[in-house]
């Protein structure tokens, strides 16, 4: 459990929240191993013509485990709630104010719109722009929204209440692992990858609020057009969310959603 967590004053919800989170994470990380050992007799390029038995053993011993746990999490979540794995679309009317509003929600029946969207949307991007398998932890989105609770009374614009969260969610560090990123997105390498993911998320929400792109695109497809429009950016952005600069990061956001 985060230091942020066992903060005093915290409630009991915000506690068995964390902790969910944390179980869940457990078994994310437990399953993202599997994978990777499900590829122990695959060696890619001038593979050897008689893969050794342990390694076909292994690989098929997880491949197995990894649908038995795929398996059982698809069950649960549509046995108990359908919706968990909808990402909220950035494109719904004051999304961005309800992800703000929701900083202070603990609650035991309600997953924070804060987490929902941002644990959804760091997966979608790193899908979009990275191979298989990834390891994101909810519950450091949980403890980046947590410790940005205290400040959310203070009256701050859309920007530097984007760059407030983006700092946040970095310094956190959900994002603990990504595939191979293709040649075509190089530029989402160019920087730590919670740079690159949760500055596509945050950027995508500043966009939304604008209103809806004129053609029919997804959310998936948005989250694109959002990355090539910041690509050049990331260093930039990397090195204000290295200097705890919110100022000069709100300014940045402020220039990239002038180009929306």
């Amino acid at each position: 459990m985060t230091t942020a967590s066992r903060a005093e004053n915290v409630p009991f919800a915000a506690h068995a929240t964390c902790a969910a989170a944390g179980v869940r994470d457990g078994l994310r990380a437990a399953q993202y191993y599997i994978r990777d050992l499900a590829n122990a007799d695959r060696f890619g390029k001038g593979e050897p013509a008689r893969v050794p038995f342990l390694s076909r053993v292994v690989a098929r011993g997880a491949r197995l485990v990894d649908g038995l746990m795929s398996c059982g999490a698809d069950l649960s979540i549509s046995l108990f709630l359908p919706s968990w794995r909808k990402l909220p679309s950035p494109f719904t009317p004051g999304l961005m104010h309800a992800v703000a509003r929701d900083i202070r929600n603990d609650s035991l029946t309600h997953n924070p719109t804060f987490n929902a969207y941002f644990y959804r949307a760091a997966i979608h991007v790193a899908g979009r722009y990275s191979a298989p398998p990834w390891l994101i932890l909810e519950h450091r989105v949980d403890a980046a929204r947590r410790s940005l609770a205290p400040r959310l009374d203070e009256s701050v614009s859309d920007s530097a209440m984007m760059a407030r969260i983006l700092i946040a969610l970095v310094e956190q560090g959900p994002v603990a692992r990504i595939g191979k990123v293709t040649e075509k997105n190089r530029f989402f390498a160019q920087v730590e990858p919670n740079v690159a993911v949760f500055s596509i998320a945050c950027v995508a929400l500043l966009f939304a609020e604008e209103g809806k792109p004129a053609e029919a695109i997804d959310e998936d497809e948005f989250f694109t057009v959002t990355g090539a429009l910041i690509g050049p950016r990331l260093p930039a952005i990397a090195r204000f969310i290295e200097a705890h600069d919110e100022a000069g990061l709100a300014r940045e956001l402020a220039d990239i959603k002038s180009m929306y």
